[in-house]
């Protein structure tokens, strides 16, 4: 797998294959490592119909063997811990080439109800700052402070 081949997707992925690499195994054979894969598969599709990847240049695989390598410091420089969350909020942990702590999914929009696509774009639009008018017009008695002047 050549560098040039790995987009910033693919080094995203690659964590994520691991757990699909893991399951492969029968490491990982709770409900919780299904819905993982479950998630992987839909954005593998997503990313692939994003950056216009074959997701063969990540990872190969067939009905027999899937080959994953580890990340070669020339290839893959340094990388960071990173939280990635899902739209219905669920977490992993990744190791990301920048250093953010959190990456978070686009909401499927075709997949929502019509109140929760009205609640999510509110979200979206720019708050409004509220204008502060001040009122400089102070009527002031100046023969209250006459007293303090000096003659």
């Amino acid at each position: 797998m050549k560098a040039s081949h790995v987009t910033t997707y693919g080094r995203l992925l690659y964590c994520l294959f691991r757990i699909k690499m893991a399951a492969s195994i029968s490491r990982l054979k709770s409900q919780r490592s299904i819905s993982l894969l479950q998630r992987l598969k839909c954005i593998t599709t997503t990313c692939a119909q994003e950056k216009q990847t074959s997701m063969i240049n990540i990872i190969r695989d067939n009905s027999n063997a899937t080959s994953i390598t580890r990340p070669h410091r020339f290839a893959y420089p340094r990388t960071y811990p990173t939280i990635l969350v899902f739209p219905d909020g669920s977490t992993i942990n990744i190791r990301y080439h920048e250093p953010r702590s959190i990456i978070k999914l686009p909401v499927d929009m075709s997949a929502l109800t019509e109140a929760e696509k009205k609640r999510i774009l509110a979200l979206r639009k720019p708050k409004q700052k509220l204008e502060v008018i001040e009122d400089l017009s102070v009527d002031v008695n100046f023969n209250e402070y006459s007293k303090f002047f000096k003659k």
